[in-house]
């Protein structure tokens, strides 16, 4: 019982004497992922409804270039699934990379921080069949807050919203708002 004790005790003082990796020289490498259902209906036809479910997956990885403030480069793979009432159900994939800059707005010892992401991406969606393929690009903007674990691992969840442009087969724009939950690995300067 009293190692029990002992390993509690050394780990919630680790958690609080931990220190954010925040600072200028540091990198930062990890991602995130999030998942919706969404319901979208033709302003023409009310009885054209289509269902969608997305699951996204980002890796990142960034370069503090002063305290609090850095930049980098993102990758993003989507899974994107549609049903329609009359066509039945097809499946996309995107591939998506771009350039990313993130502030966090407190303190870098704060345990718990806030953070403003915005990115600006290029990409390709290509249909399941490998049939048709179309161009796209965009921006995103995230804000949310990140938990330090100890100096070296954060988790953070966020709130996305993103608009897209698609090129192609299908010119259109879509906008998104999305919650995603992520972990980020800080490495400390040498």
């Amino acid at each position: 019982m009293k190692t029990i004790k002992l390993i509690f005790a050394f780990s919630l003082l680790s958690y609080f004497s931990s220190t954010a990796q925040i600072t200028k020289g540091n990198w930062m490498f990890g991602g995130n992922a999030s998942f919706s259902n969404k319901e979208r209906y033709n302003n023409d036809f009310k009885n054209d409804k289509l269902k969608t479910s997305e699951f996204d997956i980002k890796a990142n990885a960034g370069y503090f270039f002063i305290e609090k403030l850095q930049a980098g480069v993102r990758i993003s793979y989507l899974n994107y699934n549609l049903k329609n009432d009359d066509s039945g159900a097809s499946n996309k994939h995107w591939l998506k990379y771009g350039v990313y800059s993130r502030y966090y707005f407190l303190k870098p010892e704060k345990l718990i921080n806030i953070f403003l992401d915005g990115e600006y991406f290029l990409g390709n969606q290509i249909y399941y069949n490998g049939d048709y393929k179309d161009n796209l690009n965009g921006f995103s903007i995230s804000a949310g807050p990140t938990i330090f674990f100890n100096s070296s691992v954060a988790m953070e969840m966020g709130i996305n919203y993103s608009s897209t442009k698609y090129k192609g087969v299908n010119d259109s724009t879509e906008n998104n708002l999305q919650f995603s939950l992520g972990f980020q690995i800080f490495l400390d300067k040498q």
